[in-house]
């Protein structure tokens, strides 16, 4: 077993082996400092495999220079194993003849006379440059026999031509993601060097996404300090001393004017093409983002949208790479970051807060909150909202405009009296407001009062023919109007009443077709507000209000837009809490198609495609949606934090995939409840599942009744009533069965009930016998959970027919035979003659006779 330093990575060893056997040619391309040498070299020691190793300079680039290491090299491998086959490679010329061909010729039959695999190290390869194609290299990559297995490595791909091998017999690959060391291997390290149990190795392996210099780096320089009085600590530095070495063995290593882009660049962790020419202030900033990649400089191409590409600098480099820019120009740092805020005003309020306070303009922060504060706030929440206008400088903090904003905020969370108190603070600044920032400040002032002590929203709406209309024009306040609406709406949802004043508002924004200018914005007010019903629980009006909107847009050639994104996403939420799954699937694919997966309206889509495959149980699906999870994890647009839905997730589909135990383990950092109300209702029933009884109860007691609407009730309650069923509480459990039952009826939640169907069955059965005001629903569930899993039932149960079946759950409650055949949609003869049936199969003289038989019998 091999070491990298005193750390064993079998792992990797493996993948090359595996690598190797199975292919010609095996890349193995990463930045500096994730130990290619070290790691390769430790391989080549100790493969079964007769191994030559050749590491290539700058000046291996001359062809004649090139094919004598590549020969002298095959051919010490060769002689430390005389077989038959060696001899013609042992008799070669290392000198490359003036016909170049013959000499490649030459070395290409010896090779096919080897009697065993050959393995072939060539590391480095990015310091020949493009030359290496035309020579030895680039032949043996092209041609060289089976017999030998040629390794390439380098920083960035190497400059041959890899298609062949891609796309027809096949390429072997190791890359940064292989070589970054996991959490396990950071804990090892830091362990090899000095560091207690107590470290904290998870923090320094997100800190550094695993690259081994940095984390080497971060261990020793922990070990200094403990050398220092008064510095000893345990928990990993964000300052990591890494600018002088990206500066010397990469920067340094660099043509200049590519040096320097990388430097501007390195501004913005994320950018792209349009982004990278205004940074470098030349046209080729593209191509300079092209040679990056093909380079190995850190970065990542990812899909964006719409085809777009963009790139992603490792966080870290891109850190260290500002860092020095600093240092050397601090002036032209600050100006980059004013570039960076101008580009992202429109498109990224987060980012452009973020890089105009790095700029020292705050004036840019406080124009793109001004300008675009509502569609943030409906994307991200109030708090990171808030926050954004917090993380202002003085005086801009304390612009009225901010305090506005700051004010509508603190009435969303439900603050009355602080929402108040801002205002007025905001009221008292207008004077220091220009006319036109006066007009914006007041028209939000009039959308949107404080709530009073009383939490009820007073917009003072007048009744025009009997229907309430909004107190202002739409064509007045063309931006805001909409979305206006939609929060007030979430402001009567947050408060669970019935939200009748904000109800008629949208219908009345959304029911307005005189002004053709806002008709777009109102169709995609209409998904949005879609989405905010069915977050809130009302999934009738969800879907009605989305299939409406999805009309509309497909109407006027709308239905493509991103913004609809909302409307399939309601949908597919709705579906998936009926139990209708495959339709919550394709609902969900279009949200996902339409949507920005970085938003969080798309991360949430994700979150629920997890749902619903886990609850089908496709692997393929399941396959799908855990790389879609990982694919939009940690990378929001504007920093939302989607860790609680990342880890719930995840253990879902551990859970899917029959590992209870690790689905717990996942969750176990999450504690017991204090998370959002889905996470929270998703926690505590893995956790009842997994017998962490203790842990689920705590989790239940956190989700307050003001924070769990008709589907989050239902399922909680659920939990809540297994938990009392536990602990031989039977009040208390009927009591949750009851309540869940009424919050479910109206909305047609099924979902929790087929999740927990083989816990609920017989549940479900003594709370008919128990009393309910829900008949007809409880005897379908019944009916439900008989028909899925016939190994709740006994033998006898088989001598009723299927309808038959279903008459007699329906029968548990005191439905009429009227009701139970419209329940059924037969004829009340039907019903009757099935009656008959179920009697006579029995024994029974009547109803409660054929129950009490059928109870006996164990057939409900």
């Amino acid at each position: 077993m091999r070491s990298l330093g005193a750390l064993e990575r079998p792992r990797l060893d493996g993948a090359l082996t595996a690598a190797a056997d199975a292919h010609r040619l095996t890349v193995v391309a990463a930045p500096a400092g994730y130990g290619k040498t070290t790691f390769l070299g430790d391989w080549a020691r100790n493969c079964d495999l007769p191994c030559a190793w050749l590491s290539l300079d700058r000046f291996d680039a001359q062809p004649a220079r090139l094919f004598q290491g590549v020969v002298g090299s095959i051919q010490a491998a060769a002689g430390q194993l005389p077989l038959p086959g060696n001899n013609a490679l042992l008799a070669l010329d290392q000198s490359l003849a003036d016909d170049r061909a013959a000499s490649y010729d030459l070395l290409l039959g010896a090779l096919e006379q080897l009697t065993e695999p050959m393995a072939l190290v060539i590391d480095d390869v990015h310091l020949a440059g493009p030359e290496l194609a035309a020579g030895i290299v680039g032949v043996l990559a092209a041609s060289a026999p089976p017999t030998l297995r040629l390794i390439l490595a380098g920083r960035g791909h190497p400059p041959i031509q890899l298609e062949r091998h891609r796309f027809g017999e096949g390429l072997g690959r190791l890359g940064a993601a292989e070589l970054a060391l996991t959490r396990d291997e950071v804990a090892q390290v830091a362990s090899s060097l000095g560091q207690d149990a107590s470290f904290d190795a998870e923090t320094l392996w997100r800190l550094t996404a695993g690259w081994p210099v940095a984390v080497h780096a971060s261990l020793t320089a922990l070990a200094q300090d403990r050398h220092v009085a008064g510095r000893c600590t345990n928990t990993p530095s964000e300052n990591l001393p890494l600018s002088d070495y990206i500066a010397e063995e990469i920067l340094d290593q660099l043509d200049p004017p590519l040096a320097d882009f990388v430097l501007r660049a390195t501004t913005c962790e994320w950018l792209g093409r349009r982004l990278a020419v205004e940074l470098h202030g030349q046209p080729d900033g593209g191509l300079l983002l092209e040679s990056c990649l093909r380079n190995g400089l850190f970065i990542e191409e990812h899909e964006y949208r719409d085809g777009e590409s963009m790139y992603r600098w490792h966080s870290l480099f891109a850190a260290q790479c500002r860092r020095i820019q600093e240092r050397r120009d601090p002036l032209l740092a600050e100006r980059l970051h004013r570039i960076a805020a101008r580009y992202y005003q429109d498109t990224d309020v987060s980012e452009c807060v973020h890089q105009a306070l790095q700029g020292q303009a705050p004036r840019h922060a406080v124009v793109s909150i001004g300008a675009h504060w509502l569609e943030f706030l409906l994307r991200n929440g109030a708090p990171a909202l808030e926050q954004l206008c917090l993380d202002l400088p003085a005086p801009w903090n304390a612009d009225a405009e901010m305090l506005m904003i700051r004010s509508v905020c603190r009435d969303l969370e439900g603050d009355g009296a602080g929402a108040s108190e801002l205002s007025q603070r905001a009221m008292a600044r207008t004077a220091d407001l220009d006319a036109a920032r006066r007009d914006m400040l007041d028209s939000r002032r009039r959308l949107f009062e404080p709530l009073p002590a009383t939490g009820r929203v007073d917009v003072r709406l007048p009744v025009v023919d009997g229907r309430v209309t909004p107190g202002f024009h739409a064509e007045d306040q063309p931006a805001t109007s909409a979305t206006g609406m939609f929060l007030l709406a979430q402001a009567e949802f947050r408060l669970h009443r019935s939200g009748q004043q904000a109800t008629a508002l949208l219908e009345s924004v959304l029911g307005d077709r005189g002004n053709q200018q806002l008709e777009q914005a109102e169709v995609c007010a209409g998904a949005e507000i879609a989405l905010a019903y069915a977050i809130a629980g009302d999934l009738v009006t969800a879907d009605e209000l989305a299939t409406q909107a999805l009309e509309r847009a497909d109407a006027r050639g709308w239905s493509s837009q991103d913004r609809m994104a909302a409307a399939w996403l309601a949908r597919g939420i709705a579906y998936y809490w009926r139990d209708e799954l495959k339709g919550a699937r394709a609902h969900l694919v279009k949200a996902l198609r339409l949507a920005n997966k970085l938003s969080a309206l798309g991360a949430l889509a994700v979150v629920y495609q997890v749902l619903v495959d886990c609850a089908s149980g496709d692997e393929s699906h399941l396959a799908d949606s855990s790389a879609a999870l990982e694919s939009v994890h940690d990378r929001g647009l504007y920093g939302v934090s989607w860790n609680d839905f990342h880890t719930i997730a995840r253990a879902k589909l551990a859970e899917a995939q029959g590992d209870l135990d690790g689905a717990l383990a996942v969750v176990e950092p999450m504690g017991a409840g204090g998370h959002a109300p889905l996470v929270d209702t998703l926690l505590a029933e893995l956790l009842r599942r997994g017998g962490e009884v203790s842990a689920a109860q705590r989790c239940a007691s956190e989700l307050t009744q003001p924070h769990r609407n008709h589907y989050l009730d239902t399922s909680m309650s659920l939990t809540e009533a297994l938990l009392a069923h536990g602990n031989k509480d039977e009040a208390t459990t009927h009591e949750r069965i009851e309540h869940a039952v009424y919050r479910a009826e109206p909305q047609s939640v099924l979902r929790p009930f087929t999740e927990r169907r083989v816990d609920i069955a017989e549940l479900l059965i003594r709370h008919a016998v128990w009393g309910t005001t829900h008949e007809s629903f409880v005897a379908a569930r019944m009916a439900r959970h008989a028909q899925d899993h016939p190994q709740l039932r006994t033998r006898s149960y088989w001598t009723l027919t299927d309808r038959e079946r279903e008459v007699l759950a329906y029968m548990r409650s005191v439905m009429t035979a009227a009701e139970i055949a419209e329940a059924l949609y037969i004829s009340v003869n039907t019903v009757k003659t099935h009656e008959r049936s179920i009697y006579r199969k029995l024994g029974a003289a009547g109803r409660r006779d054929a129950l009490k038989t059928a109870a006996e019998r164990g057939i409900v």
